[in-house]
């Protein structure tokens, strides 16, 4: 019995020293360092045993955390602040139960993302966290965009798919539209001029979204240079032979015009009446009434060759003619994406469409064809290096009748083609040839073998058109694309070429001689020969601008002191030149 007494007493020690043990270990670990799920009493009428459930790993993210289902708002967020030290600050009218239940290895912020579902939001100020609910005006706010490409219109209609029941949106007015033919000045006024602004009242997080459309469609659209090519050939050939004969002693049957009455103060001399070839024969014309005519054409040009023996005359004329007609148009046109490029060289003719008389006054309207080159253009530039345009290159020439109505010969053609960058395709091709060949002869005769051809006329006509359009679009990413220094050189070289083609005693020719040479002899640091060659040229052209400049550099090269003094001194010497009926000295 003492035994068992005493070894009761001793398990009752180690119980103890095993409880207390326990209980110093446990007191060693934090609340942030355990993995076990903790309760947490509500804060409301919720039931004892708590509405959530989180485990936290070391690292603080939320490895688990678990709500009761339909639980508050309120509450969880309470629960939030305080497992992580948050200042969270709902609003009034942020109540109701969350539609989450369980959430597995997320951080602080998803979770928050996760509890807020469709009908809420939250937003940190500093260590303050506010919840609204996403109906909240009071979060409402505006932001204004500078657009630099893109209209304001046209943003507007992209952005409005994007605003809520509630947002807003406002823009600058548009600016007007094409450019007039003729000068003309409609005041301006109060039209704005600065860039296109949108501004856009709404909830941040729909804002923040028209933001992000916004970057990514006001950029700077693509160009593209057009470069066409119009190749019109047009081949006339024409043969005419004709023999003209009579045998009537010499005396053509042509017959006679009519003569009017002739009338004097003392006479009257009444006039005679046409007589026809036929008249004349029945008249008892002399000789074998014989005649082909109309088969040899009286012209100025060709073969002509009479022979004229007894009764018997002849008349032949034989003429071929050949016209060759070549016209090469290559305009160009730089133009941006979808929109309307068009250039036109070439001459308008006027004519009088149409008149119009009153009692008073007499209107006359006057319009213009348009003849010479043109091409018009739209292009849509893809993503994969291609475009589809919609083009119309024509090419004409017209002139007036004599009943002030206009003909127009014209070469043109319209499509919609889909073109790589730098390719040329052909777009359009014509090729025709139009044969003519007419006889006029006398019946029965002009079939004779050998013979017939002094009874007859022949004339062939052979016309050949040819016209090709060739076509190379280039986009342009930057201004240099375009090779503007290479354009300029050509310019140069054409100046130059006509420049030489003057006379060697031209004022003009003999200045740009010696500024030709001054040029070399400064860039060989000959400055006082070069400065003697400009001087020259200035003699002969006062105002020319590159021997100005020359002179201005040589001179500070030579003497920087006095380049401003004479810089002053050639101004007033062109002033004085250019300005001497207003200038006074």
């Amino acid at each position: 019995m003492y035994k068992n007494k005493e070894t009761m007493a001793a398990r009752s020690i180690i119980l103890l020293a095993v409880m207390i043990a326990l209980t110093t270990v446990a007191g060693s670990y934090s609340a942030d360092d355990l993995t076990a799920t903790q309760q947490v009493k509500p804060v409301s009428t919720a039931p004892e045993e708590g509405n959530a459930a989180i485990s936290i790993a070391a690292d603080g993210k939320i490895q688990s955390i678990s709500f009761k289902k339909d639980a508050d708002i309120r509450d969880v967020l309470r629960f939030l602040g305080a497992k992580y030290n948050k200042n969270i600050v709902p609003s009034p009218k942020v109540e109701g139960p969350i539609t989450v239940t369980n959430l597995y290895n997320v951080t602080f912020d998803q979770a928050m993302d996760a509890i807020m579902g469709d009908n809420y939001v939250w937003k940190q100020h500093g260590n303050i966290i506010e919840v609204f609910t996403r109906e909240d005006k009071s979060r409402m706010t505006c932001k204004v965009f500078t657009l630099s490409y893109i209209t304001a219109e046209e943003a507007k209609k992209i952005i409005t798919p994007i605003l809520s029941s509630v947002g807003q949106v406002g823009f600058s007015t548009p600016a007007m539209k094409g450019i007039p033919e003729s000068i003309t000045y409609s005041g301006g006024g109060d039209t704005i001029a600065s860039s296109d602004t949108l501004v856009i009242y709404d909830y941040p997080e729909r804002i923040e979204q028209a933001e992000k459309i916004m970057k990514e469609v006001d950029v700077r659209p693509k160009q593209v240079l057009i470069e066409a090519t119009i190749l019109s050939v047009l081949l006339n050939e024409g043969m005419e032979m004709g023999v003209d004969w009579n045998l009537f002693n010499g005396v053509g049957l042509t017959g006679a015009a009519a003569t009017s009455d002739i009338t004097t103060s003392t006479d009257i001399s009444r006039g005679s009446v046409a007589t026809s070839p036929i008249a004349q024969v029945v008249a008892g014309g002399v000789g074998t009434p014989i005649e082909t005519s109309g088969f040899a054409k009286a012209r100025s040009d060709g073969l002509r060759v009479g022979i004229t023996t007894g009764d018997l005359s002849m008349f032949i004329t034989a003429l071929e003619q050949v016209t060759d007609t070549t016209i090469l148009a290559n305009p160009k046109i730089l133009a941006v994406n979808k929109q309307l490029g068009q250039v036109y060289i070439g001459t308008k003719i006027g004519y009088i469409n149409q008149t119009t008389q009153s009692q008073t006054s007499t209107t006359q309207e006057v319009q213009f064809l348009d003849t010479g080159t043109k091409l018009s253009f739209r292009p849509y530039i893809g993503d994969d290096g291609y475009i589809r345009m919609d083009i119309h290159p024509k090419d004409s020439s017209g002139d007036l009748k004599s009943n002030n109505i206009p003909d127009e010969t014209s070469t043109e053609l319209s499509t919609n083609v889909v073109v790589k960058d730098g390719e040329t395709i052909v777009i359009g091709g014509l090729f025709r040839d139009v044969i003519i060949s007419s006889r006029k002869q006398v019946p029965l005769l002009g079939d004779l073998p050998f013979i017939g051809s002094l009874f007859r006329s022949n004339s062939d006509t052979t016309k050949r058109q040819e016209v090709i359009v060739l076509l190379t679009p280039h986009i342009i990413h930057d201004a240099a694309d375009t090779n503007p220094q290479g354009r300029l050189d050509d310019i140069r070289l054409k100046r130059q070429s006509t420049i030489d083609q003057l006379q060697w005693v031209d004022r003009a020719r003999q200045a740009e001689d010696h500024y030709t040479k001054a040029v070399k002899l400064a860039s060989e640091n000959k400055r006082e020969q070069a400065l003697g060659e400009v001087n020259t040229a200035l003699e002969l052209r006062p105002t020319y601008l590159e021997a100005l400049r020359l002179k201005e550099k040589i001179t500070k090269e030579m003497n920087p002191q006095a380049a401003s003094k004479i810089s002053s001194i050639m101004k007033e010497n062109m002033e004085r030149k250019d300005n001497d009926k207003w200038l006074k000295r």
